[in-house]
């Protein structure tokens, strides 16, 4: 009696994991659904594609927007959105969508014309971390994904996670002018460089804070580069893609990640876009010197 009470407990805690397996991975299932619908909706401005796979082999799905979305187009300015590394920072999910369906309206306003829209090609990733999302969790496999891509100052070994090593590859694949990463929540928005070093100012500092200036006007957020405005941290995306790539980073800060907090917000990384050069900098050389990472990472992007 006790071996079939026994076998019956874990054939129903089995049932029971399997249906909480199921619940989590829809999370990520309505992203997919959601941007399959974007791309059925505006068939002639969104074209729904997978950059690469993860450790599990899921796919990891974007949305090109532009006038000529089937294919990729280098002779259009590159710009790109990631968002969901930290797979418990819903806010910046929830950011990528709504910049999305901001982003289509607008191409289909006179805005298309009158501004350099139609000379843009936009890339975004909601979800990169979808292991993580799916279990609110900030880790993949254990491994914080916003500290496994390589640097100048990086002194571990990097692209653990297959899901970097898809990003990194698909970064590769054109010239992108201007990269934003989502996170939550401090509400600020910082450049490079953000890791262990003497001197956070690139040389292209004027130049960005010039641009975020303006930014800030539109929120209200706070900006600086991000060693001065955060405190630093080793490999991680917004320095990877300016100091490999020179694409002109943002790391976004939601304040809360809330439905006003988001609402306010895209319009200032949409300002962003507008604002900054349309290729990336030539001067994204790393020329100060690396310091020694003392006590524990308590930077939490």
């Amino acid at each position: 009696m006790k071996l079939v009470l026994g076998l019956l407990l874990v054939a129903l805690s089995s049932v029971s994991l399997a249906a909480n397996s199921d619940e989590d991975a829809s999370r990520y299932s309505k992203i997919v659904k959601e941007l399959k619908a974007m791309e059925t909706n505006h068939p002639g401005l969104a074209k729904f594609f997978s950059i690469g796979t993860n450790d599990e082999g899921t796919e990891l799905y974007a949305l090109r927007v532009s006038t000529s979305p089937q294919s990729m187009d280098p002779s259009k300015v590159g710009h790109f959105v990631v968002a969901t590394h930290h797979g418990n920072e819903g806010g910046s999910t929830l950011f990528a969508m709504e910049f999305l369906k901001d982003l289509l309206k607008r191409y289909q306003t006179d805005e298309l014309y009158k501004s350099n829209l139609a000379q843009m090609e936009f890339t975004v990733l909601p979800v990169l971390n979808v292991s993580g999302f799916n279990r609110n969790s900030r880790y993949e496999h254990g491994q914080d994904p916003n500290r496994d891509y390589p640097g100048p100052c990086q002194d571990k070994s990097t692209g653990k996670l297959k899901s970097i090593r898809t990003l990194m590859e698909f970064m590769g694949t054109r010239p992108f002018a201007a990269a934003v990463t989502a996170h939550g929540y401090i509400g600020n928005f910082t450049y490079p460089w953000g890791f262990y070093t003497d001197n956070n100012n690139t040389l292209d500092e004027n130049r960005y804070r010039e641009v975020f200036k303006k930014v800030a006007e539109v929120n209200g957020y706070s900006y600086g580069n991000a060693g001065d405005a955060i405190y630093p941290a080793n490999g991680t995306y917004e320095d990877y893609v300016y100091w490999k790539h020179g694409s002109w980073s943002l790391l976004l800060e939601l304040r809360n990640g809330s439905a006003k907090d988001v609402a306010g917000t895209v319009p200032a990384i949409a300002r962003y876009f507008d604002l900054i050069d349309s290729s990336p900098s030539s001067k994204n050389q790393f020329t100060a010197n690396c310091t020694r990472h003392q006590g524990p990472d308590l930077r939490r992007e």
